[in-house]
């Protein structure tokens, strides 16, 4: 009988938590959840925040205060999903949902996306702004 390999991580990347492992080092999240902190990097990452990649991110949160309108819902939404796809090339966005919460000046985010090369579909939720 042939032994099991363990296959490990195809992608990692830092906890966007930021969490200590037992060593004192960041915990990293794989293969999903990796991607889904990417796409977390993107969008709160401001162009200009990167100083060797400058135009890498998007501008959601200079639209937070905004005066909230359909034409505008639908230009963020188009901005998700051109800035995941553009950042990550992994990711296929399938959908993307915005809801608003004037009272309290926050944006949430859901965006439905593939990983190129697998079958599922994974939801990534979030939300910028806030009291």
């Amino acid at each position: 009988m042939a032994a099991k390999t363990k296959i490990g991580p195809v992608w990692s990347e830092v906890d966007p938590r930021l969490i200590q492992d037992g060593q004192g080092r960041l915990r990293t999240v794989e293969n999903a959840q990796a991607v889904m902190a990417s796409i977390d990097n993107i969008l709160r990452t401001a162009p200009g925040e990167r100083v060797m990649l400058p135009q890498f991110g998007s501008d959601l949160r200079g639209t937070v205060f905004e005066s909230i309108t359909p034409t505008l819902m639908k230009f963020m939404s188009r901005q998700v999903k051109d800035a995941i796809e553009m950042w990550d090339d992994r990711v296929v966005v399938q959908e993307v949902e915005l809801t608003t919460d004037p009272d309290r000046n926050q944006i949430s985010i859901t965006v439905l996306f593939s990983i190129r090369g697998y079958s599922n579909i994974f939801e990534y939720k979030s939300s910028l702004g806030g009291e």
